[in-house]
């Protein structure tokens, strides 16, 4: 009955929901900082913004749906904590650091008036290490592993901000600017 499965189905649609936000969005915001994005930054802007609010409402209904699914009985602690819980622990636990690692770097952008600019944007490129961490999670991690519609999925949105990001890491120093 498909009530009994609700919370399972709620968590891999968010989880989906999730990659494909926190990878656009991570894309955006690469490409703010490089040739792609000029002339364009005050649109890539509002569409990182967006992407990464959606990112982290859809972390927020994947964790929840997961507190509530009565299959697996997760307690709060093993949702939020790393390394309490029982079943894989490693997997789940790169989950559980990449969601607060985005959570706490995504929203320090609305801090970065007290933090500073140049030290936020420093700061704030841990969220490239938490996307890395979260596919990590998602290839390895729930029912939909391994599944050829999920890894055409993973590959289509990560495949872009992955190249951004060699793009960006292959400049020299006193080239990047974001």
């Amino acid at each position: 009955m498909a009530g009994d499965h609700v919370f399972w189905i709620t968590t891999r649609a968010a989880g989906v929901v999730l990659l494909l936000a926190s990878s656009a969005a991570v894309a955006a915001g690469l490409a703010i900082g490089s040739r792609a994005g000029r002339g364009r930054t005050a649109q890539l802007r509002v569409l990182h913004e967006s992407l990464s609010l959606a990112a982290m409402a859809a972390l927020v209904v994947h964790a929840g749906a997961l507190l509530l699914d009565g299959f697996l009985e997760s307690s709060l602690a093993e949702v939020t904590i790393p390394f309490v819980g029982d079943y894989q622990p490693v997997r789940t636990s790169l989950g559980i650091v990449a969601g607060w690692t985005m959570l706490v770097f995504g929203l320090s952008y609305y801090a970065r008036g007290r933090i500073g600019p140049a030290r936020w944007r420093r700061l704030h490129r841990w969220v490239a290490v938490a996307w890395i961490l979260g596919v990590i999670h998602g290839l390895f991690e729930g029912t939909d592993r391994g599944a050829a519609w999920f890894l055409i999925t993973v590959a289509a949105a990560t495949l872009p901000p992955l190249a951004l990001l060699a793009a960006r890491h292959a400049r020299t120093p006193q080239q990047v600017t974001a």
